[in-house]
Formats: C-alpha cells, sequence, structure tokens
C-alpha cells in the first residue's frame, strides 16, 4: 500500500506522542509490506512496521506471540512494540517493533565467511529447538491450534491435508498418489522424535539478519517473521532450513548441518528425507496457489522435477 510521512507520522505517534518520523522506506518483506522508519533525534535506533493483510486474522498475534516466548535467544528477535487492529490509522492491521541492526544473509552470499554464517545459522536452530512445546500443532494467535499428543497423528494428518491440495491445485494424480504410498511407508519414522519444540518453519537467508563485527566476521544479528511458526519435531524445522537454504545457495548445507550438531533420531537422513518431500510439496502447493507458472523451474516446476526424483 501507498504511505506518505504524515500517515508514517500517525502510525509512530500511536505507539508514543513524543516520537517523530524523520523518514521510511521499504524493506524486504515477503508476503507482508514491511518498512524501516527513520526517528528524528535517535540516532541509528529505528522502528519496523509490518502491515498485514485481512487474512489470516490471527497473524499479528502470532507473530508477536512467538517473538515474546525468544526474548532470550541470541540473535535476538524484534520486540513488538505494538499491534494495531482498529484500521482507525491504516486500512489495514499493523504492527511496530523494533529494528534490529545488520542486513538479510542473502546480501552476504558474496561475502567472506558466509560458510561460517551458515554454521551459526545451524547453532541458532539447534537453541530455538531447545524450547519445548505441550503438543504438536501449527500456532495461530492464541497458541496451538488442535495441538496433537504425537508427531505421528500430527504429521499423518499434514501429509494427508498436502497431498490433497495437491490434487485439489491440479498437481499430477498419478505422482500425488506415488508420493502419497511413499510417505506412508516411511511414517515409522515419526514415532523416534524427541518431542515437540518450537519450530520457526521458514529460516532461510531471507529471514536472517547479518553484520560484520569489528574482527572482520560474519555475525548474525537477527532472525525475523514469524509467520509460519509451528510446534513440531526438530528435524521437521531442520528440512525445511536446509530445503530451503540449499536451494538459494547450495554452499548452505553441510555447514548449515554442523552447526547444528548431533541429530536425536535412529535415521536421520531418512527422516530429513520424509520431511523434505512434506516441505517440498507444500511448497509446490503454495507457489501453485499464488498462481506461479506451472513450468517455472525455479518455482513449481522446478519442486515437481525434485518430486518426480523422490518418487522414482
Amino acid at each position: 500500500m501507498a504511505l506518505d510521512l504524515d500517515t508514517v507520522q500517525r502510525v509512530v505517534r500511536s505507539l508514543d506522542p513524543a516520537l517523530r518520523a524523520e523518514g521510511f522506506g521499504r524493506l524486504d518483506g515477503g508476503s507482508t509490506d514491511v518498512y524501516r522508519i527513520d526517528l528524528a533525534g535517535a540516532g541509528n535506533l529505528a522502528l519496523v512496521l509490518k502491515i498485514y493483510p485481512d487474512k489470516p486474522a490471527w497473524r499479528p498475534a502470532k507473530e508477536a506471540l512467538v517473538a515474546g516466548w525468544l526474548t532470550e535467544l541470541t540473535p535476538p528477535v524484534p520486540h513488538w512494540l505494538r499491534v494495531d487492529e482498529s484500521r482507525e490509522i491504516l486500512p489495514l492491521r499493523f504492527a511496530l517493533m523494533t529494528r534490529l541492526p545488520g542486513r538479510s544473509l542473502r546480501r552476504h552470499l558474496r561475502n567472506p565467511g558466509i560458510e561460517d554464517a551458515y554454521r551459526q545459522v545451524g547453532e541458532l536452530l539447534r537453541r530455538l529447538h531447545a524450547m519445548p512445546m505441550p503438543g504438536y500443532g501449527y500456532i495461530v494467535g492464541q497458541g496451538i491450534e488442535t495441538p496433537r499428543a504425537t508427531n505421528a497423528a500430527y504429521m499423518a494428518g499434514a501429509f494427508a491435508d498436502v497431498f490433497r491440495r495437491f490434487r485439489d491445485l491440479g498437481g499430477d494424480a498419478d505422482l500425488g498418489r506415488r508420493l502419497e504410498r511413499l510417505a506412508g511407508r516411511n511414517f515409522d519414522l515419526l514415532g523416534e522424535g524427541s518431542g515437540p519444540v518450537l519450530c520457526h518453519d521458514d529460516v532461510h537467508q531471507g529471514n536472517v539478519l547479518a553484520l560484520r563485527g569489528p574482527d572482520g566476521r560474519l555475525r548474525l544479528s537477527g532472525l525475523i517473521d514469524f509467520g509460519n511458526a509451528r510446534a513440531a519435531d526438530s528435524l521437521f524445522d531442520l528440512a525445511k532450513a536446509l530445503f530451503c537454504s540449499a536451494h538459494e545457495d547450495p554452499r548452505s548445507r553441510q555447514p548449515l548441518l554442523d552447526g547444528y550438531g548431533p541429530v536425536d533420531h535412529p535415521e536421520p537422513e531418512r527422516a530429513l528425507w520424509l520431511y523434505t518431500l512434506f516441505h517440498r510439496a507444500s511448497m509446490w502447493c503454495w507457489l501453485t496457489g499464488l498462481g506461479q507458472d506451472a513450468a517455472a523451474e525455479n518455482g513449481p516446476g522446478g519442486l515437481l522435477r525434485d518430486l518426480r526424483d523422490m518418487a522414482r
């Protein structure tokens, strides 16, 4: 949506009437509109304005909830300062949060030290997964929606849902059946996890911030965007991070695994393979639902090729 400085000033004053915005600019925000707001007399301090679409209605509350659980995480997450759902200032709901230092890791891909940064991403995931959850399920504004007691029950439902969406969106029916049978033959792996933990479910180069320290080392400086968060098996989240990060930069896989460290599963490679199948099918559904070209090599077409390879 279009913004002007007067409107941004009203947004800022809804947080604190003493604050004054002196400028703003758009940031990379994925599926939402995100802006940096520079404050007068605040030096390098700035706010972030995130504007949410109408659906899902619970997303602003969800992100604030999950960020509140992670106040002790290193590197830090933004602090949600205000969630406004009144539509009195903007026609859509919005949140104001603290601005973290650094740029997305995506901006550093050609810089020295990127492999060390990927190891730090693995370490970050390990720390994130130290937060236990009371059950398995997708997180909404008030917590876990329909929590399940076991990973097997949760993932059986998740796989059934993703294959149903695959069919409904026009996916190859024969491929869908083969993938569904293949997944089912590996469901024994779902009972071997160490319990439900908080999963970001979207860790990749765009959602991790980094900056170069005084010693010249590229260091992670923040984790952002909690719209996908869920309570799940830690390998579910590790597989998603490997899948997304390696798609953007194949160099990321091994250092990310090295940083994550030992995996508590008797057959980690099989489990990661199974979860990757889920993530590829789910990503195909999401991109296809957005109307992306079915043949796009860097989109649905490439994912279908990878899914066919998995079904061989």
